[in-house]
């Protein structure tokens, strides 16, 4: 037992190992490289992927992962044991403890990887603009959307304004390419995807009368309701164009008519004279969840690796002023 216990807190263990997992690392983005479509479906950090799709040609991933085991208990080990060690010694210098920390975020670093590699997942993308939209957990809806562009066009500042509610709690927030919505601590993330201005109605002009209609509704026209059934955007047609659903004169059955935008392509029904005059438009976003258990170790480590970067300093700085 004692044999086990110093080979896994041996340098030489961990040295072995930190090579084995750089070189496998650089095998593994070359044999990435040279043959993608093996890899369609991988996405960021989640390792699942190795495990429901197994080949001869992600070996050097399984050989990964063991390294990586075998990284983690050396480092776990050799830390336990630098700890145990200095305290038999009665050291208690909380400096001298400083690397010992780091370690600790180290080791924790590791154990967050590999939970945010097996269990992490992201959905496929929602569409959201003015209405609720379920993201599993939570709703969401956009309230407003503002862009700039610089000189060439391209796109420079993308930011939603939302309305995010949650266990019938209710608060507004921003999205953005770099800028994610996150719930739960961080647990959850939402990502946009693709933005723009997504048509919600049609603008309508009945004799003298505007109309705002969404599709579905109907509007009055001298005593006829007439029901917006469908409203088609190019590419389908050249320009935008309603459908209409209306009852006939004997009102025995139900009559449909195609109405173009434009004062030009207005037309006669029931006596009215209804005018497609407008597409009414509302901010829209594409948006994904993405699910990651490992975020609240993050700032775990986060908290360690400051704290013992912090002994370090502390006592090189005061071993530079006694000298």
């Amino acid at each position: 037992m004692k044999k086990i216990y110093h080979f896994l807190k041996s340098q030489q263990l961990g040295i072995i190992v930190g090579f084995s997992v750089t070189g496998l690392l650089i095998i593994g983005s070359l044999i990435m490289n040279y043959v993608p479509q093996q890899y369609a479906g991988l996405s960021g950090e989640d390792i699942s992927f190795f495990f429901n799709n197994k080949k001869p040609i992600h070996a050097w991933f399984y050989l990964l992962f063991i390294a990586c085991v075998f990284y983690g208990i050396n480092a776990t080990v050799c830390t336990i044991d630098s700890i145990l060690r200095k305290t038999k010694a009665g050291i208690k210098n909380a400096p001298l403890y400083g690397a010992s920390v780091v370690h600790v975020g180290f080791v924790i670093t590791l154990v967050a990887h590999l939970i945010g590699g097996l269990y992490s997942s992201t959905e496929p993308p929602v569409s959201i603009s003015d209405e609720w939209a379920d993201l599993g957990g939570a709703e969401m809806k956009v309230t407003d959307l503002k862009t700039s562009a610089y000189p060439n066009g391209m796109p420079k500042k993308i930011e939603a304004s939302v309305l995010v509610r949650k266990n019938g709690v209710e608060y507004a927030d921003t999205i953005g390419y770099n800028n994610p919505v996150l719930l739960n601590h961080g647990v959850f993330e939402v990502l946009m995807r693709d933005y723009g201005w997504i048509s919600s109605g049609a603008v309508l002009k009945v004799d003298d009368r505007v109309c705002n209609v969404r599709i579905g509704e109907t509007f009055n026209a001298h005593g006829m309701q007439i029901r917006v059934s469908n409203m088609y955007m190019p590419p389908q047609y050249y320009y935008p164009v309603v459908k209409l659903i209306y009852p006939n004169a004997d009102n025995t059955k139900t009559e449909q008519i195609y109405l173009p935008i434009g004062e030009k392509n207005a037309k006669e029904i029931n006596g009215s004279n209804v005018m497609f005059a407008d597409v009414n438009s509302i901010p829209g976003i594409l948006a994904s969840v993405k699910t990651n258990p490992s975020i609240p170790l993050t700032f775990v480590t986060i908290f360690f690796f400051s704290a013992g970067m912090f002994l370090v300093i502390f006592r090189v700085f005061r071993r530079m002023i006694n000298v």
